[in-house]
């Protein structure tokens, strides 16, 4: 009985984990996607703002840490996370804004859409 409840608590303890979908940044993974979608970058983005990397670094060493934005003015970045779509109809977007003045990061937060409820 009591390998039994060992397993078990094991076995939870082990899948408590893996379901945990933050992970630590990692500049090849942010990378990893077709250019319309990041597997990773959802992930990532938690450590990646906790960590402050991106705090009074100047536009091209986040260009070297992000690579190009999708989108981009002269007072921010924007990088996408996510997605989601529903029977074609795009239903939810994740961001990453990186707010810029004079060149330099001022701040990042991740921004999300949602549909307009009718």
């Amino acid at each position: 009985m009591l390998n039994k409840t060992l397993i078990f608590t094991c076995l939870v303890a082990v899948f408590l984990t893996a379901c945990n979908r933050k992970q630590k940044f990692d500049r090849d993974k942010w990378d990893d996607g077709d250019g319309l979608t990041f597997a990773y970058r959802p992930a990532l983005v938690d450590d990646l703002i906790a960590s402050k990397q991106l705090n009074n670094l100047k536009y091209q060493q986040v260009i070297h840490l992000l690579h190009r934005p999708q989108l981009s003015s002269k007072d921010s970045m924007v990088y996408d996370l996510d997605r989601k779509y529903d029977k074609g109809v795009l239903t939810y977007t994740q961001t990453l804004v990186v707010f810029l003045k004079d060149s330099v990061v001022t701040k990042a937060e991740v921004h999300e859409t949602h549909p307009k409820k009718k």
